[in-house]
């Protein structure tokens, strides 16, 4: 998947896996995993997931899609065991890390084949059992899914969950099977369309995570409204799996937000701007599920709508460059613009932040923790995203420069990009 330039990783995606359920890859030699789909008796339908280890005894985790939250597993073939919250294993005087049988909230009593997963489930306060079916629905490899340990590393500090899959592979079928049927045909619109009769928007939410995130619904090349339809839509599911990653955690963290939302609910996703060459997506917000801070970050998408990606900014004016290590850095051209902005605003009192926090010094992170966007009426944003908690009154757009200032510096064919529709 063709990512910004421009990108700085956001830190709270990828521990939930790593940090809390074995589930979650990154495993070295992790044996495939096999997906199930079928009915449980009076509760409707489930998705389970089960791993076999070497010495026989199997891992695994189900959701019912309606809440669309995994509950644990654990135990041999012939029984796997699901766990009470772990709140109510801790009140109880129990170790809420052990596997103790008067911890278990139910047993899954059955036998597996080559096409499914059948027998009882039995409530282990009552005793009442429920029989399920379960059909073989798919098999696949979690090392192919996971993050890398560097962004684990920096999950754990901050914001504690995420969705255990990397940004550079696409939830489907066949890659994610499991977290697809979590996630597929349950977001709905949300509200009307936004823009004109040719070019508009419109946001879509999740009624189990509750925030919304937009996706285009008119756009003059069909092609282009689908491929960044694609896009939007995977940038919703990886927070959807984070939102839904931390109200799982009632199962195996007692931090004061586990069991929420982790405060995707909160989120404030807004379109920044929308042409037909170019769409801005802003998200920002205080995320938390854990972690020493929460996450409180400002992250701007732009998407070319002239090819159906992730935009490069090169392709409007010379913005970055190799450095010869295989990575990008900031081009000249793009230095000069940064420098006019940062001194315009040097002109001008650019102190005093809404909550009485100073903003001077903030442009001082440029071009470090630098993010170009799109705004209206037709400008470049420059924003401060990515930076340290510490550093956090900063996030946001701190300049502009109208289209037309950019005249300089375009590239053939970057005046494309600037059409004001």
């Amino acid at each position: 998947m063709s990512r910004s330039p421009v990108r700085v990783f956001r830190p709270w995606l990828g521990a939930f896996a790593l940090v809390l359920l074995p589930l979650a890859g990154n495993q070295a030699g992790a044996a495939p995993r096999t997906v199930y789909a079928g009915t449980l008796q009076g509760a409707g339908e489930v998705v389970m997931e089960l791993e076999a280890a070497q010495d026989g005894t199997l891992t695994g985790r189900y959701f019912y899609p309606k809440q669309g939250v995994d509950i644990p597993l654990k135990g041999t073939p012939a029984a796997l065991y699901e766990p009470k919250p772990y709140y109510e294993r801790k009140e109880a005087g129990l170790d809420p890390d052990e596997d103790a049988p008067a911890g278990r909230a139910a047993a899954w009593q059955g036998a597996r084949d080559a096409d499914g997963y059948r027998g009882q489930w039995v409530d282990a306060r009552t005793g009442k059992r429920r029989s399920f079916q379960l059909r073989r629905v798919a098999e696949y490899d979690p090392d192919a899914l996971a993050p890398d340990s560097v962004r684990a590393v920096t999950d754990a500090i901050s914001g504690g969950m995420g969705s255990g899959i990397a940004f550079d592979v696409s939830i489907d079928a066949e890659r994610a099977p499991y977290e697809t049927r979590k996630l597929a045909g349950y977001a709905v619109p949300a509200g009307p369309d936004i823009g004109t009769p040719t070019l508009a928007y419109r946001m879509w939410r999740d009624p189990r995570t509750k925030f919304s995130y937009p996706r285009l619904s008119r756009h003059p090349d069909a092609k282009v409204l689908e491929r960044v339809n694609g896009l939007l839509e995977q940038r919703h599911w990886q927070m959807s799996l984070a939102a839904l990653a931390c109200k799982a955690s009632a199962y195996t963290d007692d931090n004061p937000a586990a069991g929420t939302l982790g405060s995707y609910d909160e989120e404030e996703i807004k379109v920044d701007w929308l042409s037909s060459a170019l769409m801005t997506v802003s998200e920002s917000g205080s995320l938390y599920c854990g972690g020493a801070h929460p996450n409180n970050h400002f992250e701007p998408y732009t998407f070319d709508l002239l090819r159906g990606e992730y935009l490069d900014w090169n392709h409007v004016f010379d913005a970055y460059e190799s450095d010869g290590n295989g990575f990008r850095t900031e081009s000249a051209t793009l230095l000069e613009v940064v420098n006019a902005a940062r001194n315009a605003l040097a002109s001008t009192d650019a102190t005093g932040a809404a909550d009485g926090e100073s903003l001077e010094g903030c442009v001082d992170l440029w071009p470090s923790f630098l993010a170009l966007g799109a705004e209206a009426p037709g400008m470049l944003s420059l924003s401060v995203s990515g930076v340290g908690h510490a550093m956090g009154v900063c996030l946001g757009t701190h300049a502009v420069v109208p289209f037309k200032d950019l005249a300089p510096y375009l590239k053939p064919g970057g005046e494309a990009y600037l059409v004001v529709d």
